[in-house]
């Protein structure tokens, strides 16, 4: 009996080009590209920005420097290793965020982040220190302004993807997304206790008492920022499990002005695998109508950013006819930056 000899077929790893028959994370990665990967995603290796405008890999025959970690991490973003390493299930990520959530929540109402901390501060790397807030006080627009601003950002700190940015993409990011998350947020939780419009805790309003002087500008804007997101909430019959993972899907929006086509890559596999967990729950909830609740849930991204568009021409507006108003520094900052 004549035995036939099979030749294993020779394949190049798709991250480093180099030859290899190993298969790894479900694509063919040699065992130093899976050991890099591995190490990075484990946060056991940071990444730093590229010196070569990220275009190390980008010839797979000629690849500028094997020793870029960025550019390398690029490569096995492309080839989807990310997605096969970190499959989320839905209920354990449902309860993962929800947790998360519940934690902002008892952030936001109970305590207070220091007084003199900067834009810059709060958008580095470092935690923010919180102190419990006084019993029996009442916080004032103001107080509760800043502190919605801070534990938002703080929130969005502590997303496992947010280690795997370097930190010039992590500050970039931080600042551009944030404003979004404390809308929908804000609006989601007063949607929830039968409100009409949005409001801080304790019944404060969104809008500073000098706010008449805008309104008397521009008198539909503030109807317009209170009420549109929650009537879009209201009228979508939106849950929380929803809320959850929509919340995350915005967030994880890669159009990030400055930053990296590194960062922005991790953010599109993010976005689309909470995209698919999204998909899902409506897949188990609505069964055949799954398909129109999944695009009627993500066309609450337009009315948010509609409703921010609204809130950043009111920033412009106090500038011009309030220009004496006290801000705190961040918030200060903060709408300096936004209205660049």
């Amino acid at each position: 009996m004549r035995l036939l000899h099979l030749e294993k077929k020779s394949e190049n790893c798709q991250i480093c080009n180099r030859a290899s028959n190993s298969f790894n994370y479900g694509v063919y990665c040699c065992n130093a590209c899976k050991m890099f990967f591995r190490r990075v995603t484990t946060f056991k290796s940071s990444l730093i920005q590229c010196e070569n405008g990220d275009n190390c890999y980008k010839n797979p025959d000629e690849i500028a420097n094997y020793d870029c970690r960025i550019c390398r991490f690029q490569q096995c973003l492309r080839a989807e290793m990310i997605q096969k390493l970190d499959k989320l299930e839905l209920s354990e990520t449902i309860e993962k965020l929800c947790r998360m959530e519940m934690e902002k929540w008892n952030l936001f109402v109970n305590f207070r982040a220091p007084d003199n901390i900067t834009f810059e501060d709060v958008t580095d790397s470092t935690e923010t220190q919180f102190t419990k807030r006084a019993p029996n006080t009442r916080n004032t627009f103001h107080d509760w302004e800043f502190i919605n601003h801070v534990v938002t950002i703080d929130f969005i700190k502590k997303l496992d993807f947010m280690k795997l940015l370097t930190s010039s993409d992590s500050k970039v990011f931080l600042k551009s997304c944030y404003l979004n998350v404390c809308i929908f947020a804000l609006a989601v939780q007063s949607y929830l206790s039968k409100l009409d419009y949005i409001t801080y805790p304790e019944g404060c309003p969104v809008f500073p008492d000098e706010m008449k002087t805008i309104t008397s500008k521009c008198p539909k804007v503030e109807n317009r920022i209170s009420c549109r997101v929650i009537g879009k909430l209201r009228e979508l019959n939106i849950t929380k499990e929803e809320f959850l993972l929509l919340n995350i899907i915005f967030i994880c929006n890669p159009d990030v002005p400055n930053m990296s086509e590194t960062g922005r890559l991790l953010l599109n596999c993010y976005q689309q695998m909470y995209g698919s967990l999204l998909l899902k729950y409506c897949q188990v909830t609505y069964q055949k109508h799954a398909p129109t609740r999944y695009t009627d849930l993500l066309s609450i991204c337009n009315v948010i950013s509609k409703t921010r568009q609204d809130i950043n021409s009111v920033a412009i507006l106090f500038q011009i006819y309030q220009p004496g108003m006290e801000w705190k520094q961040m918030i200060k900052q903060a709408m300096d930056y936004h209205s660049k």
